[in-house]
């Protein structure tokens, strides 16, 4: 008997903010009286594509698949979660639990089962590991999502700072402010509003030239921006 295909590598982390940014983009469009209740949370997601129905069924067709793709991220990250249990309840010669009340735990058949569950396990996570190192997209959302509080932040503090920046600026200068307050005004937390931030952060800067360092909320904002090009390149 063919052994079945397994699985192949659970979706990056781009690939998975660019799904939860396509289902409320289809659902503010649709008009869903139900956005208010939404999460940005990857499971809150799911569970809102599925079960909220009040729209057009190609809408709700579309979330589904959009969904797949969610889950089979959760999946993944309960698979490592799971590996952690099962390490942590073995990792400790004194306190270790026999793979017998394991596999009770687990629902399996036999102590034999649990084992190879965790070898099982060992392998899709260690596989996941190496499928996110080898993609710079993934690091850059990371460190886009870890920094998103300070980014949100300097991007407030460069409105705030507004009219000095508009005296020491030009027409390019005024525009990236308008773009950049336009982002702000729409943020979601997620990794394309993040990532969007810290591009104006650069184009201000360059518009700006040797002001950079007159105005403290330009400086910092461009320093986010070299920290982050540091960090993801």
């Amino acid at each position: 008997m063919a052994a079945r295909n397994p699985m192949g590598p659970p979706p990056t982390s781009v690939q998975v903010q660019e799904k939860v940014d396509e289902i409320h983009a289809r659902r503010l469009a649709a008009g869903d009286d139900d956005l208010h209740l939404w999460s940005d949370t990857t499971a809150d997601v799911i569970v809102y594509a599925v079960r909220n129905r009040r729209v057009h069924r190609h809408i709700r067709v579309a979330d589904a698949r959009a969904a797949l793709l969610l889950i089979r991220d959760q999946r993944a990250q309960l698979d490592a979660l799971e590996l952690e249990a099962l390490e942590a309840c073995r990792e400790d010669p004194e306190h270790r639990v026999p793979w017998s009340a394991l596999a009770g735990d687990m629902g399996l058949s036999s102590p034999q089962a649990a084992d190879q569950r965790r070898d099982r396990l060992r392998v899709a996570v260690a596989a996941r590991i190496r499928h996110a190192a080898t993609d710079p997209a993934d690091a850059e959302r990371a460190w886009t999502l870890q920094n998103g509080a300070r980014i949100r932040s300097a991007a407030a503090a460069l409105v705030r700072a507004s009219v000095d920046i508009a005296a020491v600026g030009d027409a390019e200068v005024l525009d990236v402010m308008e773009d950049l307050d336009s982002c702000l005004d729409g943020y979601r937390a997620s990794h394309l509003q993040h990532a969007a931030l810290l591009h104006y952060f650069g184009a201000l800067a360059a518009a700006l030239g040797e002001h950079v360092a007159t105005i403290p909320a330009v400086r910092t904002a461009a320093e986010l921006r070299t920290e982050y090009l540091a960090a993801t390149t």
